[in-house]
C-alpha cells in the first residue's frame, strides 16, 4: 500500500509571512494538528499547536514560529516506510511532495487506518495461534496449509522468542474447521482461534 492511497489530498496551508494567530485559527477551524507552510508553492516549514504554544510575543510571523525544513515523503513510498519515518523523527504528520510540489499530507491516524485495513481485522477473519511441533520453513508451510483449506493469509508473524516456535496468523477462511485440520495435518498445533471483534471493546465500569 502506497502513501498516495492513504494521504489526504486536500491540504490546508499557510504562507510564512502570515501572523501566528492566523495559523492558530486555521488549525482550530479545520480541526487539524499540522499546517504545512508554503512559499511559492514549495514546503518550507510546518507549524503545529505546540509551535504556537511556545511562540513568544515578539514573533510576528509564521516563519518565526514554524519548524523549518520539515521531514517529507513521496507519494510512491510505502505506508510502512511512512510509519518508520514518523516514528524515527517523532512527528505527527508528513507533507507529501512530488518533486517540489505539495500533493498531500499523511498523518499517524492515516497510517494506523492503513494498517487496520491491511490486517483484515475489520473483516470476517480469524486469528490463529500455532505451535510448531517440528520442521523447517514454518511460515511457508503454514501459508500452504491455509491455501489448501481455501483460506487467505492476511498477515503472519513468527514469535522469535518462543520455544517451541510459535506463529500468529490472521486468515480469511470459509470454514475454520477445515483450516484447523489442514494445519494439524502439516504438524502444527492450533493453540488458539480468535474471531475478529465486530465492535470496540470497552473496560467495565
Amino acid at each position: 500500500m502506497l502513501v498516495r492511497e492513504r494521504m489526504s489530498r486536500r491540504v490546508i496551508t499557510i504562507d510564512p509571512g502570515r501572523p501566528p494567530g492566523e495559523a492558530e485559527a486555521l488549525l482550530a477551524r479545520h480541526r487539524i494538528r499540522q499546517l504545512p507552510v508554503l512559499r511559492d508553492g514549495q514546503v518550507v516549514g510546518i507549524v503545529t499547536h505546540r509551535d504556537l504554544r511556545g511562540a513568544r510575543r515578539r514573533q510576528r510571523t509564521v516563519a518565526e514560529v514554524m519548524t523549518a525544513k520539515p521531514v517529507v515523503i513521496g507519494p510512491d513510498a510505502a505506508v510502512d516506510e511512512a510509519a518508520r519515518v514518523l516514528r524515527t523523527y517523532k512527528v505527527g504528520a508528513l507533507p507529501v511532495v512530488d518533486g517540489r510540489a505539495l500533493v498531500g499530507i499523511i498523518t499517524i491516524a492515516d497510517v494506523l487506518d492503513a494498517f487496520v485495513a491491511l490486517s483484515g481485522v475489520r473483516e470476517a477473519t480469524v486469528r490463529l495461534d500455532l505451535v510448531a511441533r517440528s520442521g523447517r520453513d514454518l511460515e511457508a508451510r503454514a501459508r500452504a496449509a491455509v491455501e489448501r483449506a481455501h483460506g487467505q493469509v492476511c498477515w503472519l508473524h513468527r514469535d522469535a522468542r518462543a520455544r517451541p516456535p510459535r506463529l500468529h496468523v490472521r486468515v480469511r477462511a470459509r470454514n475454520v474447521e477445515d483450516l484447523v485440520t489442514a494445519l494439524e495435518a502439516d504438524g502444527f498445533e492450533v493453540a488458539g482461534v480468535v474471531s475478529a471483534p465486530t465492535r470496540a471493546l470497552r473496560a467495565p465500569r
